[in-house]
């Protein structure tokens, strides 16, 4: 898993992400996957302007919620434009 980024509103590149820190392994068929969690998702597409796909993420860890599973949604502003 490489090195992220995400181009903000004023065209700059963010920080890179420190993958290390949020990076989750899932296995499937024998093999370990590594993976970013559907909240960092989530977060990311908001900063990305993508709010359909944001609220996709949402509304399914939020039902993940309701069915006491231990996640923790943070909402962050969205951007103002979309993509």
């Amino acid at each position: 898993m490489g090195d992220i980024q995400k181009r903000l509103d004023d065209q700059s590149w963010e920080e890179p992400v420190r993958v290390e820190r949020r990076r989750q392994w899932v296995e499937v068929g024998g093999m370990l996957i590594p993976v970013l969690s559907l909240e960092y998702e989530y977060q990311a597409y908001l900063k990305l302007g993508r709010v359909g796909k944001a609220e996709m993420f949402r509304s399914w860890l939020q039902k993940q919620k309701r069915a006491n599973t231990r996640l923790h949604l943070t909402p962050l502003r969205c951007a103002s434009r979309r993509r």
